[in-house]
């Protein structure tokens, strides 16, 4: 029996959840979190983050000390989604890729992430990456970069 077009719809039509929307999840695509928390001090200067990729831009966010900003996404399997956030506090400001490898957060990790999110924290003495521990199969917040 060979199958035509309008009956692959029809049985990807049968085996998909009643509560699944395409135009909102991730269909044939791999479904990610970025989070950035704002790990600074009480009574700090305020953080201000902008972040964006080629076809989102999320604006200027100002995230209270302890909140998590955070987005959903659907990345291509071939690894072609990028996001990046500029990052200001106090006097001090930084900009890099928080997602451009759906295995290690970011290209320059060589630790996998296991998960389905990329967690950074910001903090006082820099940007903090969750990292997978294999010795003892725990996550651990990694120091990935420095404020200069």
């Amino acid at each position: 029996m060979t199958f035509n077009f309008i009956n692959i719809v029809f049985l990807l039509i049968l085996i998909t959840p009643p509560d699944l929307s395409l135009a909102k999840n991730c269909f044939l695509f791999v479904d990610y979190q970025v989070h950035v928390i704002n790990k600074l001090p009480p009574n700090s200067p305020q953080l201000k983050i902008h972040c964006a990729s080629k076809n989102d831009d999320f604006g200027y966010r100002y995230p209270a000390v302890g909140e998590d900003f955070n987005w959903r996404f659907c990345s291509s399997i071939v690894g072609q989604t990028l996001y990046f956030c500029h990052f200001w506090w106090d006097s001090k400001e930084k900009a890099f890729d928080v997602f451009n490898n759906g295995h290690t957060c970011v290209n320059d990790s060589d630790v996998p992430n296991l998960l389905d999110y990329c967690k950074w924290e910001v903090r006082p003495d820099g940007f903090y990456l969750e990292l997978y521990n294999k010795a003892n199969g725990s996550y651990y917040m990694n120091h990935y970069k420095d404020w200069s």
